[in-house]
């Protein structure tokens, strides 16, 4: 089971900005630079199919690593930066989705999603207290 945190997404105005702060400032390595598939963020965030080519960068490795996603310039008005989900790696999303549910807790998912290396990850998120969750499955 998880002892810690896998990954925060976090959304910007200004990816090349926060890639500065982080590893020029917070001396966060390495970054590895991807750009999301439509269909993937719009199942989870549920931006338009024609804004959901974003672009991207995992900062770090391992637990504690920083997932920055780029805002498309024409969602800006709509979509606020900042935090978006605070990700726990899990064996089983719907399994996950399922006990979120029954404890009462609000739950979306899984959505099957690519990852920065190109491999596969179901994500479930779930809302507790006003704060969003991805209980994510790699592989």
């Amino acid at each position: 089971m998880p002892t810690a945190l896998s990954h925060v997404v976090v959304l910007t105005n200004d990816l090349d900005a926060v890639l500065r702060f982080l590893t020029d400032v917070a001396k966060l390595r390495p970054v590895a630079h991807y750009e999301t598939v439509p269909g993937d963020v719009h199942a989870l965030f549920g931006w338009p199919l024609e804004h959901g080519a974003a672009r991207g960068a995992f900062v770090g490795e391992g637990p504690g690593s920083v997932d920055v996603l780029e805002i498309p310039e024409p969602l800006r008005a709509s979509v606020a930066p900042g935090v978006r989900l605070l990700a726990v790696a899990n064996r089983d999303a719907t399994a996950a989705r399922d006990a979120a549910t029954a404890a009462g807790f609000a739950a979306r998912g899984p959505f099957t999603a690519t990852t920065a290396t190109g491999g596969t990850m179901a994500t479930t998120e779930v809302l507790a207290g006003g704060v969003a969750f991805e209980l994510v499955q790699f592989g």
